[in-house]
């Protein structure tokens, strides 16, 4: 019952469980990814079905038990769910062998090809970048809407006294 409390405790503390199948990697593949997601402040880990499904009665997640057949290992996600995705996909291309098997994120089950959506979006520091421009950029416009006048005075200025010495 430990173990099923520890995964329990796992399923709904972190932002989002990716399900994969990893049937046919070795074990230093294995090792690869798991030090890969543990870079990006996640987990990843081989998990018995039985004891997965107990995990996930009367949690947000239970609808996930569907997936749990079959060889499952499990991609804890924590801060940024969407890197972790990310690189389990990147690690598939890399070792066909891994396949999704779905997911849940944001209290909803993910489809196999969701979780390949997910992995699709663009990173966190990419959307935060694009939120930062579009906030800025009106300030910007304002800026060169309000000193188009000044600019002008300045050209008239400066043409008035080029004038006056040719003259």
């Amino acid at each position: 019952m430990e173990k099923v409390e520890e995964l329990r405790e796992k399923f709904t503390s972190y932002q989002a469980v990716f399900l994969t199948d990893f049937t046919g990697l070795k074990v230093e593949e294995m090792n690869r990814l798991r030090s890969r997601i543990k870079q990006l402040g996640g987990e990843y880990r081989v998990l018995k079905n039985t004891l997965a499904r107990r995990a996930l009665q009367d949690t947000p997640c239970q609808d996930m038990e569907r997936f749990f057949v079959g060889p499952v290992a499990a991609a804890f996600a924590g801060e940024d769910p969407v890197a972790v995705a990310k690189e389990l996909l990147a690690f598939s291309r890399e070792y066909p062998n891994l396949k999704f098997k779905g997911g849940f994120l944001q209290g909803r089950v993910l489809e196999p090809a969701q979780v390949r959506e997910v992995a699709n979006l663009p990173s966190r520091e990419v959307l935060l970048a694009k939120l930062v421009g579009t906030l800025k950029s009106p300030i910007y416009q304002l800026v060169g809407v309000l000193s188009g006048p000044y600019r002008k005075l300045v050209y008239a200025l400066s043409a008035v006294a080029e004038k006056k010495e040719a003259a």
